[in-house]
């Protein structure tokens, strides 16, 4: 599999080598002739003879007359505004924001433009103002960020541009997630991309943590060498979690305020134990066209054991949602903090929560099914996965496209190493294995487009229902809902080729 550059660059020192895996883009378009900033030059060196070999080819001395360029943005978790790393309004210290600070100035003084970042409440009202404004035939917006698990309500209208047609958004530079753009493409058509602009997307990473202490306490295999032999799998995982499961207070029941945890999960990161373990919710075929893929017979008897042992409640809970339905009023990383669980599956947004932990933990990728499976296949949490996209009204293609590739490339540069070198890897891997794991982890991301587009609230199904339904059969389930899958997909299908 290509390495992602997303989160590995060639500044970042790369420490871990693959094989040890084993088997594992009218006038107001124009730009006029300017003196560029002194110093500066559109191939990213310092100098003339500096040329950067990954650096945009973009036209030399541009001057966009005052243009600005304005972001539709959203505010995520925990109050978490996606204007903070776009195009930071001040420093404040923290090296995410400030990074986002110096390159908003920077590109500001090259180009002659301001950016402007307009935050919705929620990535629903995001979609929510960007269909209005595209339905209005308001320009308001050059570009968006909103997130998966609404975007494909955006290709029921005519309300997005093929990003093929942005003539300096080249999706073969290392700033940009290729392998989302490909995965997102519906047919041969791009609505869809990301890349170093913002941080959002390396929050959206599915790792497993663990508790170094009852690893050593156990005896059991490091999970660092069973990773790099191959030997991670399911099977090994809910072996040592079974294994350390334990009724401390001995009332005889196991309880998740009470008792030691094998694994830690919830009915979102679930969905990470699915496509970990080789199985899509759909493909694209040969025309361009999503199609199921997961009832399979060989996915269903993956299916069938993973629903009958993660949610085996002697040694293996749902740590978010209750039995029936509703929250437990507990997080993600609760349990491990209180060293009450081995395994925690998470996603990489709680690198906050870990970060503050005093507990001795390790990183690595979630498990594969078996050592037969050629790759570990880390995946990310489609439901809140940023989506870029440019609505249908902006008709300054040429300078949208020009300025989101400098974006990008300065966010390779400064943005994207102040969260992935400082945040995820120095202060909260606590040890070189952990490091290593988590470029292993962000350069091998892989994308389902099941997953990622939640075709008829597939996800949902799959995570939240199937795990307050301990009753829930994962055959007649996929029976009961398929047709409903298959409609939305013919649906999404069918409007696109409308608006074509």
């Amino acid at each position: 599999m290509k390495i992602s550059k997303m989160a590995i660059m060639a500044l970042l020192c790369l420490v871990f080598v693959l094989p040890l895996f084993g088997s594992c883009g009218d006038d107001s378009g124009k730009t006029e002739e300017k003196n560029p900033v002194e110093g500066e030059n559109l191939n990213g060196g310092a100098g003339a003879n500096e040329k950067d070999p990954d650096a945009p080819d973009l036209p030399a001395n541009l001057d966009m007359g005052g243009k600005i360029f304005t972001v539709l943005g959203y505010v995520g978790w925990g109050g978490d505004e996606i204007k903070a790393d776009i195009a930071a309004e001040e420093l404040t210290g923290d090296p995410i924001e400030d990074a986002a600070f110096d390159r908003r100035i920077k590109l500001e003084q090259l180009f002659n433009a301001e950016f402007r970042v307009l935050n919705a409440e929620n990535h629903e009202d995001a979609v929510d103002r960007l269909r209005s404004a595209v339905l209005a035939g308001d320009d308001t917006y050059d570009f968006a960020m909103t997130a998966c698990t609404n975007f494909t309500s955006l290709l029921s209208g005519d309300y997005l541009m093929d990003w093929s047609n942005l003539a300096y958004a080249d999706m073969d530079k290392p700033y940009w997630d290729k392998n989302f753009y490909e995965s997102m493409s519906v047919l041969g058509k791009h609505y869809a991309a990301n890349g170093d602009v913002s941080k959002r997307g390396l929050q959206c990473v599915w790792i497993m943590a663990f508790n170094k202490e009852m690893i050593a306490g156990n005896q059991f295999e490091s999970p660092y060498e069973l990773v790099k032999a191959g030997q991670w799998t399911y099977d090994k995982m809910h072996e040592m979690g079974k294994s350390v499961a334990k009724d401390l207070n001995g009332d005889g029941k196991m309880t998740l305020e009470d008792d030691l945890w094998g694994i830690n999960y919830n009915g979102d990161t679930i969905m990470g134990i699915i496509n970990c373990s080789g199985i899509k919710i759909a493909e694209v075929n040969s025309e361009g066209i999503p199609e199921l893929t997961i009832a399979g017979e060989s996915n269903l008897e993956k299916l069938a054991k993973i629903y009958t042992t993660m949610r085996d409640q002697t040694y293996s809970i749902d740590t978010l949602f209750k039995v029936g339905g509703g929250v437990t009023g507990y997080g993600n990383t609760d349990i491990l903090e209180a060293e009450r669980c081995l395994f925690a599956a998470i996603p990489s947004h709680n690198v906050t929560e870990l970060r503050t932990m005093e507990l001795d933990f390790g990183i690595i990728p979630y498990p594969k099914w078996d050592a037969a499976q050629a790759n570990y296949t880390p995946y990310t949490v489609g439901s809140y996965h940023p989506v870029m996209s440019v609505p249908k009204t902006n008709d300054d293609l040429d300078n949208t496209g020009i300025i989101l590739e400098m974006m990008a490339y300065e966010g390779m540069k400064t943005l994207i190493p102040a969260f992935y070198e400082s945040l995820l890897k120095t202060k909260t891997a606590r040890d070189e294995e952990s490091a290593e794991m988590i470029d292993f982890i962000f350069g091998n991301l892989s994308y389902d487009i099941g997953n990622m587009y939640n075709f008829g609230g597939i996800v949902g199904v799959f995570g939240y229902e199937m795990s307050t339904n301990l009753r829930a059969n994962i055959v007649s389930t996929i029976e009961k809902n398929s047709s409903k899958w298959q409609s939305a997909i013919d649906s999404m299908i069918a409007d696109i080729q409308k608006n074509d």
